[in-house]
């Protein structure tokens, strides 16, 4: 069972599991529902100072916050397959030049087309890359001009053909 303590709202919460419990940000005692239940309630109350402390929402709900920050803090880290455009990862690729300063990214997807690989290249920490789009299904090749022209980034590419012959352009 994972344990947490956070602050929010200005006031300490303890988290165990599903569980939070709001503590007096000054005495660390629990802090007690002021006025009805948790559920008409956004008031708490210290029984140390009686300091009075006030919730932007109702303590139910309040707590029901916490819990989804907390997860908000997981979800952010997933990865996330988007159904929507229906480009589902298949395979990724990353390689570095040995000095470290340009990087490739082939990422191969299935989407609503059949296979789309996306090649991502550039040096390092630069905003500019270039982006690569094949999709062999409807015999497309093409690269997004907004970025970086291929040929300003790459100065060989090889390709090898259905019979094994391979064939490279050099820029002079």
């Amino acid at each position: 069972m994972s344990e947490q303590n956070l602050i929010i709202d200005g006031i300490k919460w303890h988290v165990t599991g599903r569980q939070v419990q709001p503590l007096c940000p000054k005495h660390h005692l629990r802090l007690y529902v002021v006025g009805g239940s948790e559920y008409i309630s956004s008031s708490l109350s210290c029984e140390e100072c009686n300091t009075p402390y006030r919730l932007p929402r109702y303590v139910y709900s309040e707590k029901i916050y916490i819990l989804d920050k907390l997860d908000s803090k997981i979800f952010k880290d997933m990865k996330f397959i988007n159904l929507d455009d229906e480009a589902i990862p298949i395979a990724e690729s990353k390689v570095s030049s040995k000095d470290n300063r340009y990087f490739t990214t082939a990422l191969l997807t299935e989407s609503k087309v059949g296979l789309r690989l996306v090649v991502y290249a550039g040096e390092k920490g630069k905003l500019h890359k270039t982006q690569i789009f094949v999709e062999p299904d409807i015999k497309r090749l093409a690269f997004d001009q907004k970025d970086l022209h291929p040929s300003d980034v790459f100065v060989k590419l090889e390709g090898t053909f259905e019979d094994g012959t391979k064939s490279s352009i050099n820029k002079q």
